[in-house]
């Protein structure tokens, strides 16, 4: 599947968009790490990072772990380093297995 970087940003912009819906103000710490390091290399660290981020948890506690930044990387594996996809995939596979 091929997906335009316009479209990968649109993605990546509304999963932000849906965290900050559920806590009711700014994702402070995302949109400024998507800005330094653009989209890719954002979610690559955030999914790799041994801290399970609030976005994740919040989104998984709603339902809506379809709408995270790992079920973004696994749909889109072509734009990411294969450990980045597995990582990703993994905590998919487990939401509840970290803190």
């Amino acid at each position: 599947m091929n997906i335009s970087d316009a479209e990968f940003k649109a993605e990546v912009a509304h999963v932000v968009r849906l965290y900050e819906k559920a806590i009711g103000h700014a994702a402070s710490y995302t949109w400024p790490m998507i800005d330094n390091y653009g989209e890719v290399e954002a979610l690559s660290r955030l999914v790799v990072s041994a801290k399970l981020q609030k976005g994740f948890k919040v989104l998984r506690d709603s339902g809506q772990l379809d709408k995270t930044f790992e079920a973004l990387v696994v749909r889109f594996p072509h734009l990411f380093r294969p450990e980045v996809v597995q990582s990703a995939q993994w905590r998919l596979d487990h939401p509840y297995d970290l803190l």
